[in-house]
């Protein structure tokens, strides 16, 4: 499952021969700052706690994160993870059939697939592709089952309004929405797209998160989920106990009250995109779509370079992106970056103008230059 995904720095450097200290990761979309000083200072002064086992409920995560969302402990589960949570989803919840917005995350797909969930994909055919559209008459005309949503969504970055998706839940009582809000951390104003505050009083939503991207400690691995308790009763009674570390849940206790690093981040990730968007913008042969979060697709508009040879050529130069051949729904034409510091991100822009002017450069024989470049 995980084919294709990234943040795979083992297969590259082995791949390559290189080694994760030399390789620029464009291809994760994790904070560029790392994680908070906090965070690094309690784990050091509590590591002894892995000595004990961890807390099976995370009580005193939850309790934080309840606060921090006006809600109970108990409408929030934590997982090993979001990932953990959209297996989770369909296991214990056994819809009939799950309905997918593409291109979106792929792990949704492959979460009701390991269950017989019958999967039914709606790909955006109208001329705002690769956007993905919850008015599609498609999706209107399925009343039952699961439908999963990302928001912002990945790999396109698109936003979905509040009231759009509230509108969604409230016209489709038969119908449980999963909303899936890891990058939303990193969006401006994201009151204005968050549904995580409704759901406790809602019968059919769910909205999952993740705290290691904005936080920056996938490592640890940690996420939460929020619903009504009858929907979290009914979840708890599949879940494995025992999945969440004691580490990370000392990590997600203190990071998600660090309000000095979550503005940091922000205004950082502000200024980031912006300049790499406009800089992308500039580069013949490239089209990227605009940032609601901290990663930007690109889809390439020459007729002959594909992805993959642009992920190939960039490895050449220690720098990895994500290609985004295998999203359903997108090309070999597409590509996705992540949002990093001004330093990397020059060093991305400088290695992408190249290849694009040798490409149009040499014209007819571009296929003869990728391969020799590549063969470097």
């Amino acid at each position: 499952m995980l084919n294709g995904h990234g943040g795979n720095i083992n297969q590259i450097c082995s791949e390559y021969g290189l080694t994760s200290d030399e390789i620029i990761d464009f291809s994760a979309n994790v904070n560029p700052l790392g994680y908070p000083d906090s965070v690094r200072k309690v784990i050091l002064e509590r590591f002894d706690e892995i000595l004990n086992y961890p807390d099976s409920k995370c009580t005193n995560l939850r309790k934080n994160i309840a606060v921090k969302y006006s809600c109970n402990e108990s409408n929030i589960i934590v997982g090993n993870g979001s990932n953990e949570l959209f297996y989770l989803i369909p296991r214990a919840l056994k819809p009939e059939k799950g309905i997918i917005l593409q291109p979106t995350f792929s792990e949704f797909k492959d979460a009701l697939s390991s269950v017989n969930v019958e999967v039914i994909e709606i790909i955006n055919d109208d001329n705002k592709f690769p956007m993905i559209n919850i008015n599609d008459s498609r999706l209107k005309s399925i009343r039952d089952g699961m439908v999963f949503l990302c928001n912002p969504n990945n790999p396109t970055g698109q936003l979905i309004s509040k009231g759009e998706i509230l509108k969604l839940v409230k016209s489709n009582p038969k119908r449980l929405i999963v909303v899936d809000e890891a990058f939303i951390d990193f969006v401006e104003d994201e009151d204005k797209y968050s549904v995580i505050k409704e759901a406790p009083l809602m019968d059919n939503l769910i909205v999952v998160r993740s705290l290691t991207k904005f936080y920056g400690f996938p490592g640890l691995r940690l996420g939460y989920l929020v619903a009504c308790e009858s929907i979290i009763n009914n979840l708890l009674r599949f879940k494995e106990p025992w999945t969440v570390n004691v580490l990370a849940q000392i990590a997600g206790y203190v990071a998600i009250n660090d309000k000095e690093f979550e503005r940091n981040t922000k205004t950082f990730i502000s200024v980031e995109k912006t300049f790499l968007y406009e800089s992308l913008s500039k580069i013949e042969g490239l089209r990227p779509f605009y940032p609601s979060a901290n990663f930007i697709l690109v889809r390439i508009d020459n007729d002959e370079l594909t992805s993959s040879e642009i992920h190939d050529l960039l490895v050449k130069d220690k720098i990895v992106i994500r290609d985004c051949s295998n999203f359903v729904g997108l090309s070999n034409k597409y590509f996705r970056v992540a949002v990093k510091t001004r330093e990397d991100n020059k060093r991305l822009l400088s290695a992408l103008k190249l290849i694009m002017e040798d490409v149009a450069f040499k014209g007819i024989n571009k296929r003869g230059f990728v391969q020799e470049f590549i063969a470097r």
